[in-house]
């Protein structure tokens, strides 16, 4: 190669390579930021396949998201492939939702193994309830949120604190029919195998 088209490739790589660097930094600094104005955030996950995000940014300004996943299937077999469809929710909205729900005590919902006569189990479905603000962090998960089946079947009263976690899960599923909001996602989805908390379906 010439001389001067050497150095002209040279100055070009180095150029793109800046290019590069520069964008990837901006990216990571816009994420950074975005992150660091949050001043508090609620999540609502049932299982590993539906999930509500509601935030509030230093500024005083709310936005969230509703947000269905499903993942691939093949030869039985689940794959790393997804299908995520995720819905805004208007900013009003989850004013009003993350509001009350404070009011309601979701910032101090206790997990069910720390409760007494709280049931868990390894299949079903786990609802868990998340909030962080700053340094303040909780978490609290309830297997079979909303069936009293296991509670009759043990004989003993559904716990006071498993009975707020059913007030705020209620408040959001009143908002947004979580159910039916993941049954039209489903519907929805092209012809395949799929699968979501511990379920396959195949669609045909």
């Amino acid at each position: 190669m010439p001389r001067i088209l050497k150095k002209v490739y040279y100055i070009s790589l180095i150029i793109g390579l800046l290019v590069q660097t520069v964008s990837a930094q901006v990216k990571i600094n816009s994420e950074t930021k975005e992150k660091s104005d949050l001043k508090k955030i609620y999540k609502i996950e049932i299982d590993n396949y539906q999930k509500v995000q509601l935030f509030r940014t230093d500024y005083d300004q709310y936005y969230g998201f509703l947000i269905n996943k499903v993942w691939k299937q093949k030869r039985h077999k689940r794959t790393n492939d997804s299908i995520i469809q995720k819905i805004k929710i208007p900013n009003k909205e989850v004013k009003e939702l993350m509001i009350n729900l404070e009011k309601n005590g979701f910032e101090s919902l206790i997990d069910c193994y720390k409760i007494k006569d709280c049931i868990s189990g390894l299949d079903g479905t786990t609802i868990t309830f998340s909030f962080q603000e700053s340094d303040k962090r909780n978490v609290a998960s309830n297997w079979e949120l909303n069936s009293d089946y296991y509670y009759k079947q043990n004989k003993v009263e559904v716990p006071g604190e498993v009975l707020k976690a059913r007030k705020i899960y209620k408040i959001i599923n009143d908002k947004y029919d979580l159910e039916n909001v993941f049954s039209t996602f489903l519907n929805r989805l092209p012809k395949g195998e799929y699968s979501y908390g511990m379920l396959i379906m195949t669609k045909k």
